[in-house]
Parts: C-alpha cells; sequence; structure tokens
C-alpha cells in the first residue's frame, strides 16, 4: 500500500531524513517510535505531499507520488494531525462530512452521505452528529478526526500523535478504534507516537527514527534493550507480559525497589 524509498529531507541544508526507505502492508499498524526532532512528524509531511523531498521516492498504491495531485494523495491517504482545531462552528456530522471532500464535486450525494453515516455508526458516533466539535472531549474530539480521515476512504491511512493530551482510557479507545478500522477496513496504517508501550499493544510493526535515519524497523523483535537505549538514550529491561513486550525504564525499576526496601525497613 505505501513503499517509500531513500527519501532525503532537509531544513536550510540541515538533513532532517536522510534515506528512509520502509513499506507499509494492507492491514498493518506501524508505529514510528523516536526522540523530538527525529524526523517523525517531517516523514509524514513528505507522504502526504505537503514538503517535497530532495531525494528518493514514495509510492502510493504503486503509484508515484510526485505526479499525484493534492486531491488525488486525499483520496488515497487519511491524514489525523497532531492537534485539531475547534474554531469553526460544525456539528459532528459536518466534520465527518468533510472527509468527503475528495471526492465531491458539486455537492454531497447520496453515496456521501451513506459512507458519512456507515463510519459514524462503526466508530459509534451516531449520539454525538449534531454536538459541536467545541463541545466534545478531547477523546471524543479525536475520534471524529479519525472518522473524517475514514470517510475519506483512504487506502492509507497516516496520524500524528493521535494520543497526545489524552488520558489513559481516551488513549486507549483511540487506539483501539484505529487498530480495529485497519482490520475491519483493509487499510494501512502509519502512526507517530511517543508511548512505547502504547505502541507495542496495539501496532504490528515498528520504525526506529534517530536522527531522520531508521536504526531499525520491524515486529517487536526490533523492541530490544539495547535499541531504546541507542535511540533514546535511556536503559531499559524489556519483559513478556501475557502474548506482548513491555518496556520498563531501568530508573523506575530502580525507585520500586528502593521503595520496597523502604517498607522493609
Amino acid at each position: 500500500m505505501l513503499a517509500v524509498d531513500g527519501i532525503r529531507f532537509a531544513y536550510n541544508a540541515k538533513p532532517v531524513l536522510d534515506g528512509v526507505s520502509f513499506d507499509v502492508a494492507r492491514g498493518e499498524l506501524c508505529s514510528i517510535l523516536g526522540n523530538n526532532g527525529a524526523g517523525k512528524s517531517t516523514l509524514l509531511k513528505c507522504l502526504l505531499g505537503i514538503l517535497h523531498p530532495q531525494e528518493g521516492s514514495v509510492l502510493i498504491e504503486e503509484e508515484d507520488a510526485s505526479r499525484l495531485s493534492r486531491m488525488e494523495i486525499a483520496r488515497r491517504m487519511g491524514y489525523v494531525a497532531q492537534k485539531e482545531s475547534t474554531s469553526a462552528r460544525l456539528t459532528v456530522f459536518d466534520a465527518v462530512l468533510m472527509g468527503r471532500r475528495p471526492h465531491i464535486n458539486w455537492g454531497a450525494s447520496a453515496r456521501d452521505l451513506e459512507v458519512v453515516q456507515e463510519v459514524m455508526e462503526s466508530l459509534e458516533l451516531e449520539d454525538l452528529s449534531l454536538r459541536y466539535l467545541d463541545q466534545l472531549s478531547g477523546g471524543e474530539l479525536q475520534k471524529v478526526v479519525i472518522a473524517r480521515a475514514l470517510a475519506q476512504e483512504p487506502g492509507i491511512m497516516l496520524l500524528d500523535e493521535p494520543t497526545s493530551n489524552l488520558d489513559l482510557r481516551n488513549q486507549l479507545e483511540v487506539m483501539e478504534t484505529v487498530r480495529r478500522a485497519v482490520a475491519e477496513r483493509g487499510i494501512a496504517a502509519l502512526m507517530a507516537i511517543h508511548d512505547v508501550n502504547l505502541a507495542l499493544r496495539f501496532s504490528h510493526k515498528f520504525m526506529l527514527l534517530k536522527d531522520g535515519v531508521i536504526f531499525a524497523c520491524g515486529g517487536t523483535e526490533v523492541i530490544t534493550p539495547r535499541s531504546m537505549l541507542e535511540v533514546y538514550g535511556v536503559s531499559v529491561e524489556v519483559e513478556k507480559l501475557g502474548e506482548r513486550k513491555i518496556v520498563i525504564p531501568l530508573q523506575a525499576l530502580e525507585a520500586e525497589k528502593g521503595a520496597e526496601e523502604e517498607r522493609h525497613v
């Protein structure tokens, strides 16, 4: 669904992405991990055509993205930004309907309304349809933004920190929404995220970015104490919890051990 080959991008001659290559298949959720400034958001903007790489290629559903118009890219890729504005006085229904813009010529058709209704039902947003965006909680708003992206009927969805500023419950609900959409709709998803354990819980694939270069890319096997130290500069233990891995910073383990010792004094 998405194939990236050797893209390079620099701001004012300062390299931000340097020879990045990877692919994401249908039905895969791939998490981009790395420190602030590693190039995660820049990579997403290059894929969307907002920024133009100086080298390399991006294939969207086997078509060269550089030959596609912004509207054609929008028909193929849905985007969930890091922060959504609520300044426009829009209802939830109207906000989701905006996702049909790449498909609408003169006005919304019966097909457009049908798609919006189906997406809202699948994300359990029907009861919020007449609410205004500025009346929603953070978790509700993020689900609306995801619904708008899905209303585009994309083959690929890009998400930039979809769980930032959400509480734990809403983080889990939003991530479950994304995972379910990927599985049920057979789309590919690429997501920039800071929380390694949240990524481990919901993702199939992981891309570790360090200084604009891919340090490692693959399944859970790439999440190791060495990779976490190299990419984040933090010593961790990686343990199994049931069928999945969790990352525990050693500082946290030492603090827990110290507290346990104090209780026994």
